[in-house]
């Protein structure tokens, strides 16, 4: 039997498939914006950004600040997605690199996991303080006045500081010589930590310090080391002729101290160069320096710590650029050698 369907229920029917078209349509159109607008803001874009989130910065303020800069194109459809996803509250502060031509939810999941942007400077061996601040300065890091505040002043709680004298060369030294990646913006005491950690890495794998010197004294004298040789294979030499003179009570003699006291390095030393009145002046004292005149390079210590056994008095660099050097045990055979070479 057919129940007849009234106009009544035809229309009604009518209505609610055109409300239900309407509503699809019209959420269709809301969710094309809502994608549209998590779209990259510069699909052509080349090249990133850097881009800073301050710490105890809200997610506001973040959507905010990526709008006015053009990195993405609306911050409220930004919150909203990432509220919908569960990363509102996850975004970390730091500087990022973010390329304008990544979509809204790749910008998202960068500052949510911290792909914070970074740089890298290289502190080559034997550099001293005064050439890292250089180095620091020129990438930005630091200025000169708060790298002499930090490098004179601030309280690192490492066991080797411990017993050396608050002043401008405090540090020197233990700075060690390498290649550092660091987060952008991070500040010159996080920096200087992060060198001495580095030290403190390289020191502790070395070998056992036999050699009745105590720490600062191995430092130090593997900056000397450090300053006098080129290749490594010398530096155990180069290392025994030292430790000879040493045990002797014989002065050092190096040249790379007189460098160091000038503060600018020469081609050649002058006889009135070797006259400067300073306690780093190894031609006038004997004995080691107060402390490093540079940043050793692991080498350079560990030459220290495994030097050759050799009767070594004197060494003189050969004139063929191969960075060698005729090793001696008498001053007569030492002249004999300086006169061979050409001096």
């Amino acid at each position: 039997m057919n129940v007849p369907v009234s106009k009544n229920n035809k229309s009604l029917q009518k209505s609610i498939i055109s409300i239900a078209i309407v509503v699809l349509f019209a959420g269709g159109i809301i969710l094309s914006y809502f994608y549209g607008q998590l779209a990259p803001a510069k699909p052509d874009a080349s090249g990133v950004e850097l881009f800073d989130i301050e710490s105890g910065s809200t997610p506001g303020e973040i959507a905010g600040q990526l709008e006015r800069q053009g990195l993405i194109k609306n911050a409220e459809v930004f919150l909203l997605y990432s509220r919908l996803v569960g990363k509102i509250d996850k975004f970390k502060a730091g500087q990022y690199f973010i390329d304008p031509s990544f979509d809204a939810p790749k910008i998202m999941d960068i500052i949510e996991k911290g792909k914070v942007a970074t740089m890298s400077f290289t502190i080559l061996e034997g550099y001293d303080l005064r050439q890292i601040a250089n180095v620091l300065i020129d990438k930005g890091i630091t200025t000169d006045e708060e790298y002499w505040k930090v490098v004179q002043n601030h309280p690192y709680d490492y066991s080797f500081l411990q017993d050396l004298p608050v002043a401008e060369t405090r540090l020197e030294g233990y700075l060690f010589p390498d290649t550092y990646i660091i987060p952008m913006g991070m500040s010159v005491e996080n920096v200087v930590d992060v060198m001495l950690r580095r030290f403190e890495q390289i020191y502790k794998r070395m070998p056992e310090n036999q050699t009745g010197l105590s720490m600062h004294e191995v430092v130090t004298l593997a900056s000397i080391i450090e300053g006098e040789s080129l290749l490594d294979k010398e530096r155990p030499l180069i290392a025994s002729v030292f430790l000879n003179r040493l045990n002797i009570g014989m002065k050092l003699d190096s040249c790379a101290t007189i460098q160091y006291i000038l503060g600018e390095r020469k081609e050649r030393l002058l006889y009135s160069d070797l006259e400067i009145e300073s306690t780093y002046n190894t031609y006038l004292n004997k004995g080691l320096p107060p402390g490093p005149i540079g940043s050793p390079g692991e080498a350079s210590i560990k030459a220290v710590l495994e030097a050759e056994d050799t009767k070594y008095m004197y060494f003189v660099a050969k004139k063929d650029g191969s960075g060698e050097h005729v090793f001696s045990k008498t001053l007569q055979e030492h002249n004999r050698n300086k006169n061979l070479l050409g001096y």
